[in-house]
């Protein structure tokens, strides 16, 4: 590899990353519209289920996408995603404090592993059907 490829490699890595972050706001907001259309009632147990829902379908959807347009290594990337989404999540946790049930917090944090990996495994899946592809 050329060091003038290098730049262009670090940067769709940066890019890659960057763009999981707004896929996981517009598929929670997805969520929190879908809710509002279905009737859902904006706060209450019910709520918090389906937002907790959201946050894991948002977080797989992220996920994929980095390991999708990653250039190389995609496992690292998703990696990379998982330790910043990680930092995010428990600064998230601390702030939210007693405002919401513990099950809730909770469950932010324990189905971050669950939504990376899933979403990794499904990006590979389809890089490797792709590059099967003629």
């Amino acid at each position: 590899m050329s060091l003038t490829r290098v730049p262009l490699l670090v940067l769709h890595s940066l890019l890659a990353i960057a763009l999981a972050f707004p896929v996981l706001s517009l598929a929670n907001l997805a969520g929190g519209a879908l809710a509002d259309l279905t009737g859902f009632p904006d706060a209450g147990e019910g709520r918090l289920v389906w937002d907790l829902g959201w946050v894991f379908i948002a977080g797989v959807l992220a996920a994929w996408t980095v390991a999708r347009l990653a250039p190389r290594a995609p496992r690292l990337h998703a990696a990379v995603f998982f330790v910043l989404m990680l930092v995010i999540s428990v600064v998230a946790v601390a702030r939210l404090g007693g405002d919401w049930p513990r099950w809730f917090s909770t469950g932010i944090l324990v189905t971050l592993p669950l939504q990376v990996w899933l979403g990794a495994w499904l990006g590979l899946r389809g890089r490797k059907r792709a590059q099967r592809e003629p």
